[in-house]
């Protein structure tokens, strides 16, 4: 029989836990562009834009994977918001269909009104 003998302090629940408070944030999904649901913990992390930019050079589009705990209320024709900014959702998937996380994939939704004004001025 081997004795194993831990050479790190922290259990890695400690160093879980400490990871999970870095990276989840909370963002709010919307039912319309408009109206609150519910705020969730998730984290949020750019996708490379560069296959976007080959496909369509005048707008690239960044994509974002926002990976949250499983729940079954979220659907595509939803929102989320981030630090103030509007997220369109692309694609939902189930995780190895475990309901356990979802990743959602977003582009974030540019406010054509604000474009619009800056022109203006």
């Amino acid at each position: 029989t081997h004795t194993h003998t831990h050479t790190h302090t922290h259990t890695p629940l400690d160093l879980r836990k400490r990871k999970r408070k870095k990276r989840y944030k909370p963002v709010e999904v919307l039912k319309t562009e408009v109206q609150d649901f519910k705020t969730v913990w998730a984290t949020v992390e750019p996708k490379s834009g560069r296959e976007y930019i080959e496909a369509d050079k005048e707008r690239p589009e960044l994509t974002y994977i926002i990976t949250v705990r499983y729940q079954k209320d979220i659907t595509p024709d939803m929102f989320i918001q981030f630090k103030g900014r509007l997220f369109n959702i692309k694609s939902i998937r189930n995780i190895r269909e475990a309901d356990e996380m979802l990743e959602i994939s977003c582009t974030e939704k540019i406010d054509e009104k604000r474009e619009i004004e800056k022109e203006e001025r």
